[in-house]
């Protein structure tokens, strides 16, 4: 079995959140919340556990680690990968997550305009 860590270096700004299957844009956030660099852990090659230095509503706030889907556990590492976990990393899932930042953040609802009402606009 071959373990290893990794780590991604770069800063991630969260942008949205999402709360009783709403999506919000995220205006304003306290600093404590802006990801400068994540650790992913791999076993043979597989995605095993990120793991993240600061907080965030859906880390384990005593370990750090980050929830992901099981499913991304069956995948290798690659830049694909690394892609979707930054993409769950910029988002807030308020609907499944260890804490609630309502007082550190500022955010409105997102309009979402289906295919069907965009076709419809004049």
């Amino acid at each position: 079995m071959k373990i290893k860590n990794h780590s991604i270096m770069e800063v991630y700004v969260p942008k949205k959140l999402i709360f009783k299957n709403e999506i919000y844009e995220i205006l304003n956030i306290s600093p404590k919340f802006i990801i400068n660099g994540y650790k992913v852990k791999t076993v043979n090659g597989k995605i095993d556990i990120v793991t993240l230095p600061c907080p965030h509503p859906n880390a384990n706030p005593r370990t750090g680690e980050f929830c992901i889907p099981s499913n991304l556990r069956d995948l290798d590492l690659n830049k694909n990968t690394i892609k979707m976990i930054e993409s769950m990393l910029s988002c807030f899932n308020l609907d499944d997550c260890y804490f609630t930042p309502w007082d550190e953040i500022e955010y409105r609802k997102q309009e979402v305009i289906g295919a069907w009402q965009r076709r419809n606009v004049i």
